[in-house]
């Protein structure tokens, strides 16, 4: 219970975090944003104001001249074509479309900002926008208004540079002048860029070391399960020999078993089998713990592997009294490999012995060994109850065993399979388990042949 919820406020404190990091990072950009849009707006003014009073001009006087003929040629060849209002209305249309084409085609003020902003290190990367807000032509009768109030309102990307002003002899015009900055995103983008990785760097930062604690938490709390685990077991192994020799020891002292010297000798081989099988458990704990401390000191030596696999199956069956039926097939033609013969008898053993505890029927073991690139490879498939897939990855790891099917029943400390992975890796190589359940499990031990002495 406190687990889940110690789990519920990091995760809620987590996401406070996240929501207060994204928070920060739409702040930065509108704070970018807005330092563009006015460094822009500042410098385009700077610019306009070098530009009159070092050449006197605004950019447009070329625009104006010809805008201006325009104009003339509408009062005298147009204005006496009007006849409806819906010439009127063409006639609008007509005298805004080419006054924005004469401007945008005559006006020289973009070509300056672009200059301008390009030495002074600023991206020129721009569009510049005309917005006529009112065309007034002047025939000789009256005034002819027009107004074009497509751009009354500036987008969120454009700057509002300046509004102008010109009255000439046959037009007065008022416009606006903008810079469309296309690229505006990119620009706020490459100036928030430190500011985004600090910012996505710290959440990622957060994330992984709740995770890494998160995970250390629960690889805490299985090495807790298996260590109650260790210790039930241990505690039931080395009650089982102790027992036995204890009610064996009240045994030897009734009068009637002292006077039967045949019942003294077999009470007294199973104390001495009981304090055989007591040591073994000890001095298995105790190898391991020395094992943990520092590395294997083998003792290599050159052995041809078909024929110390046979020993080993040999001496495996005789000690067992034919306890399994075990399938020889051996393909590597006398090879010869370096290893310590103590440590990979050990090894292979322990595989024969969980192959034979782990059966619920009658055990048939096939052992092969051949050669795969510059490893030996040795293979052991069993017909037991096999290993379910969830647990597959963790029955090298020291004192598991897997809590499922015959495995409750069964003796053992869950030292076997890890003392097999370590003895494989301190040869160099290496092990590996595929199992079905009910249909049995396969060990593949790889060692280097070309280890020398």
């Amino acid at each position: 219970m406190k687990r889940h919820l110690l789990f519920a406020v990091s995760l809620a404190a987590l996401l406070l975090f996240v929501a207060v990091q994204l928070y920060m990072i739409r702040n930065t950009w509108k704070q970018k944003e807005e330092i563009i849009m006015m460094r822009y707006k500042s410098l385009s003014r700077e610019g306009l104001s070098l530009l009159l009073a070092k050449k006197k001009s605004n950019g447009f006087e070329k625009a104006m001249d010809i805008s201006d003929k325009f104009a003339d040629y509408l009062i005298s060849e147009e204005l006496c074509k009007l006849y409806t209002s819906y010439d009127s209305v063409s006639l609008s249309r007509l005298a805004l479309k080419e006054t924005y084409k004469i401007m945008e085609e005559n006006e020289q003020l973009t070509s300056f900002f672009k200059s301008y902003f390009g030495n002074a290190g600023h991206d020129n990367d721009f569009n510049s926008i005309i917005a006529i807000s009112k065309l007034v032509l002047l025939p000789p009768s009256g005034k002819m208004v027009l107004t074009d109030t497509l751009y009354s309102k500036p987008g969120k990307k454009m700057v509002v540079v300046n509004t102008f002003r010109e009255e000439h002899n046959n037009f007065i015009i008022e416009f606006h002048y903008l810079l469309d900055l296309t690229h505006k995103n990119e620009m706020v983008f490459r100036e928030a860029l430190l500011s985004f990785i600090l910012i996505i760097g710290s959440i990622l930062m957060v994330f992984m070391v709740f995770g890494i604690t998160w995970r250390n938490l629960l690889e805490e709390r299985r090495l807790s399960e298996l260590k109650s685990d260790f210790i039930n077991n241990m505690t039931h192994e080395l009650k089982t020999p102790l027992s036995t020799i204890t009610v064996a020891g009240r045994t030897l002292e009734k009068e009637q078993i002292i006077s039967d010297r045949e019942k003294v000798l077999e009470t007294a081989k199973l104390i001495g089998k009981q304090s055989v099988h007591l040591n073994q458990l000890i001095n298995t704990i105790l190898e391991v713990s020395f094992l943990e401390r520092q590395e294997f000191e083998l003792d290599r030596h050159r052995v041809t592997i078909d024929e110390l696999l046979h020993q080993v199956v040999s001496s495996f069956l005789t000690s067992c009294d034919g306890c399994a039926v075990i399938e020889e097939d051996y393909t590597t033609n006398g090879l010869e490999a370096s290893v310590d013969i103590v440590y990979f008898t050990t090894m292979i053993s322990n595989l024969l012995t969980n192959a034979v505890k782990y059966c619920d029927r009658e055990p048939i073991i096939k052992l092969s060994a051949a050669v795969s690139g510059s490893d030996v490879e040795i293979t052991i498939a069993d017909n037991g109850v096999g290993i379910p897939q969830e647990h597959l990855g963790h029955v090298f790891e020291k004192f598991y065993r897997v809590p499922q099917g015959n495995i409750h029943k069964t003796k053992g400390l869950g030292l076997g399979l890890y003392y097999v992975r370590r003895i494989a890796t301190a040869h160099g190589g290496d092990v590996s388990a595929t199992s079905k359940p009910g249909r049995g499990t396969t060990f593949k031990i790889r060692i280097p042949i070309q280890n020398t002495i």
